[in-house]
């Protein structure tokens, strides 16, 4: 069972189809005075154009948004605007004809079409068994909760009840479940509901099996590693000349190298050495490592404004070119912390079956830990990307990160 199947998107594609027909024909009446836009001479290739761009976001944002803690509004402008985008730049290569008004207003409409067809969905009616009461789970806004109180109610309108285990349960409840689910209503394990809504697989209901993911295969993983050699490259000019000017701002701002360099925790647990800027003090980490702090001391001046913008992790383009690293995926621990790790918090290492990566889904839903506790809460979050591993993630993460990037979210 996929979480995606419990909403119903049966009338998406209806929506859609019917939306971007009378897009075409408003835009067409808007601009030039008729319905009949076949009669514009030249319109066909434009019109064409619009509905393959219309056609290629909608694919995308239906994809996008059924992961959980994603802003539909910002996916949905996001996408449209960069479809459109791109759908003049190959108006104007190929010199075709255009009409400012007529993209104009299918761009407007397009993006209201999406933004009703994607809009919110709306409340699960879910049960829960009286003795499972998962107090994180009741806190969610998006779900009506139903607290059942016997296993002797006969008519009741659910989308689905949730368990964390059928163990113990006694020979009425296990009949009750059994009806249910001959009645056609789902029966989801608790955990599934917590990555539906929270996006995160919790510990306490983690088992071995959850990561047996079929995404994890050679095709994702190649056009993952397409993607990086492709981005770091088009990058990698950039970043050379970011590099120059940064090096003479942190030369005079204090003493030590440039760059930072220290062993992390890669893909299957090899060890590799990370290079970021330099952001600390010279021999800040003379003590041994330790999470770092909000005002911490230790970061310079420079340091406080690299991080604040993330330019201190500009250099790890390096690290994805040599293939140690990846744009998207859990970001690499110190191998010192990773063994402390690995002593207290059951299953950390899990997170080392992928790639790490600059930004990942941990990163833009927790930020940076700074106690075993947040460690603890990124694992969940890094779990439940190791287990939903896909392109379509890492573009809802790329995407989530600029917004970050762009709105200076702190960084520590």
């Amino acid at each position: 069972m996929k979480i995606k199947n419990i909403y119903n998107r049966n009338s998406y594609w209806t929506l859609n189809i019917i939306g971007i027909f009378l897009i075409i024909i408003l835009s067409s009446y808007l601009s030039w005075g008729t319905v009949n836009f076949w009669q514009v001479k030249e319109s066909i290739t434009m019109v064409s154009l619009v509905i393959i761009a219309h056609i290629i976001s909608s694919i995308i944002i239906s994809k996008l948004i059924l992961f959980p803690k994603i802003e539909h509004l910002g996916i949905v402008f996001t996408v449209v605007s960069f479809m459109f985008l791109l759908l003049i730049s190959i108006i104007a290569i190929g010199r075709f004809y255009y009409s400012r008004s007529f993209l104009l207003s299918s761009y407007i409409l397009d993006t209201t079409l999406l933004i009703l067809c994607n809009r919110k969905r709306k409340k699960l009616n879910l049960a829960l068994l009286p003795f499972e009461k998962d107090e994180e789970l009741l806190k969610v806004n998006s779900i009506n909760w139903l607290i059942l109180d016997s296993p002797f109610i006969k008519d009741i309108n659910l989308d689905g009840i949730v368990v964390s285990s059928l163990e113990g349960l006694t020979t009425e409840w296990l009949h009750f479940i059994t009806a249910q689910k001959l009645k056609g209503i789902p029966i989801y394990h608790t955990s599934e509901i917590y990555e539906l809504a929270l996006g995160r697989l919790p510990l306490k209901y983690f088992y071995v099996e959850l990561l047996e993911n079929p995404n994890q295969s050679f095709i994702v993983k190649f056009f993952k590693r397409l993607f990086d050699i492709i981005l770091a490259s088009l990058l990698f000019p950039i970043v050379f000349l970011l590099t120059l000017i940064i090096s003479i701002f942190i030369k005079l701002d204090s003493e030590g190298p440039i760059f930072f360099t220290q062993e992390r925790v890669g893909e299957r647990g090899k060890i590799y050495k990370i290079i970021k800027f330099r952001t600390m003090y010279k021999d800040a980490d003379i003590s041994g490592p330790r999470f770092t702090e909000e005002d911490d001391p230790r970061i310079t001046h420079v340091g406080r404004i690299l991080r604040k913008f993330h330019l201190d992790e500009l250099p790890q383009v390096w690290n994805i070119l040599k293939g140690e690293m990846s744009f998207i995926g859990p970001r690499p621990e110190q191998a010192k912390l990773v063994r402390e790790f690995e002593k207290t918090i059951p299953f950390y290492s899990y997170r080392h079956l992928v790639k790490p990566g600059i930004t990942g889904w941990a990163q833009i839903n927790q930020g940076y830990a700074s106690g075993i506790t947040e460690t603890i809460r990124k694992l969940e979050y890094d779990l439940y990307y190791v287990k939903n591993l896909s392109l379509w993630l890492d573009i809802t993460i790329l995407i989530k990160t600029i917004k970050i990037l762009i709105t200076r979210w702190g960084a520590r």
